[in-house]
């Protein structure tokens, strides 16, 4: 196999003939390959990161199951249920919260905010709330507010404001039915990353909005925190048929299925679409090895006179596509990795001197590209490369060996 190796390296780099076309169209397919390679480990990875990320905010924002009460908007007597649940298994915590939109400011000049209230002490067992504060403390008083940071920036609200919420519960007044209104102090903000809870999110006490939402001492549901995330369809089904049709469960999953089912539809569809590059590159292969086999055809008739075999003058040219393909995968890989690495740097470097965001953040929820590298999808990537282009080099392959040394010498 040595002496194949040899002759292929030879006719694809080091080839005299036409001035070096040969030569030339070798750099334009080991270009598309790795042209290929580079661009689906990039989006490959950007899309997992984009999946993990999503995966992270969301579950950090909200908890891994939730309960609720059939058929009602409120769950009465939640402390019974919730310490059902802490005796089930892989169930950490569990912790009652109210969400619910209002209006803040005036009716004049207000601006819709969800409300999510709980107990500080308990909301620290159940989602990391706590780990995006980023001004002030999440121990907070009935008579305070917890802004995200866009929605202060957005309104300029800074620690100590005075800010009102109206909420669409009403009290009985003299001059008829009034919404709720109560005033709170901007005690701090947080920022999780995620545009969208942070454009519109604010958090208050479990008390302040029982108050604000007139429910009493009921609450909306109980948030669940398991030991696994990947465990929280099996505790759904374990705690559906133990409480019975009285609640209904939910998992995290359940909450966000369209959208992560759509992310992993677009991961496919982006592998298959830049898988094309690859395609692109087997046939650049394909015809920069025929123009080798017309070209070397006195060569191939000496070879099969020596007593070079179909199989030895096939496997040459095959070879040719693999140094082809492994030579294209090197740089893509090199490239690629670089590239996915540094993608979140290298994208704002653009913006800053081009002024065009890649990563709208009120399009895409985050404040920068997520990117992770998964061994396996770069392993994937690459042996995907490498086989199409060594299934295009059979053609050319098949069509060398066929040749006769006879006719290949006659006119020579």
């Amino acid at each position: 196999m040595f002496y194949e190796f040899s002759i292929a390296f030879r006719y694809l780099m080091r080839s005299k003939s036409h001035k070096g076309i040969v030569s030339f169209f070798t750099f334009i397919s080991i270009l598309c390959v790795t042209i290929g390679i580079a661009a689906l480990i990039i989006v490959t990875s950007v899309m997992t990161g984009f999946e993990a990320e999503l995966k992270k905010k969301v579950i950090g924002m909200y908890a891994h199951v939730t309960l609720t009460q059939s058929g009602s908007h409120a769950l009465r007597n939640w402390k019974i249920p919730a310490d059902e649940v802490k005796l089930m298994p892989h169930v950490v915590s569990a912790a009652p919260y109210i969400s619910g939109p209002v209006l803040m400011g005036s009716m004049r000049r207000g601006s819709l905010l969800y409300v999510l209230g709980s107990n500080p002490k308990l909301e620290k067992e159940v989602s990391e709330m706590e780990k995006f504060v980023t001004v002030g403390s999440p121990d907070i008083t009935d008579d305070e507010i917890i802004l995200g940071d866009q929605v202060a920036r957005q309104r300029g609200s800074r620690i100590g404001d005075i800010v009102h919420l109206t909420s669409t519960a009403t009290v009985q007044t003299p001059d008829g039915l009034k919404p709720i209104r109560m005033k709170y102090k901007v005690a701090g903000f947080f920022h999780s990353g995620n545009y969208e809870y942070d454009s519109s999110f604010g958090f208050i006490t479990l008390h302040s909005a029982q108050q604000l939402f007139r429910l009493g001492n009921s609450v909306h549901a109980i948030k669940i925190k398991l030991d696994n995330v990947d465990k929280a369809s099996e505790v759904k089904n374990m705690l559906q048929e133990e409480l019975g049709p009285m609640y209904y469960v939910r998992t995290w999953m359940d909450k966000n299925k369209a959208l992560f089912s759509a992310v992993q539809m677009e991961k496919r569809v982006m592998f298959i679409i830049l898988l094309l590059i690859s395609v692109v590159a087997a046939l650049n292969i394909i015809s920069t090895l025929v123009m080798v086999a017309f070209q070397k055809t006195k060569d191939i008739g000496i070879l099969r006179s020596l007593g070079a075999t179909r199989l030895s003058i096939g496997a040459l040219f095959t070879l040719q596509g693999l140094l082809i393909s492994l030579t294209g995968v090197l740089f893509g890989l090199t490239g690629g990795l670089l590239i996915a690495h540094n993608v979140d740097a290298i994208s704002k470097f653009i913006e800053r001197h081009t002024g065009f965001s890649f990563f709208p953040p009120d399009v895409y929820y985050f404040d920068a590209i997520p990117s992770v590298i998964v061994p396996t999808d770069v392993i994937l990537v690459s042996a995907s490369a490498v086989g199409l282009c060594l299934l295009g080099s059979l053609i050319p392959a098949i069509l060398a060996s066929r040749l006769d040394p006879v006719d290949a010498l006659r006119y020579e």
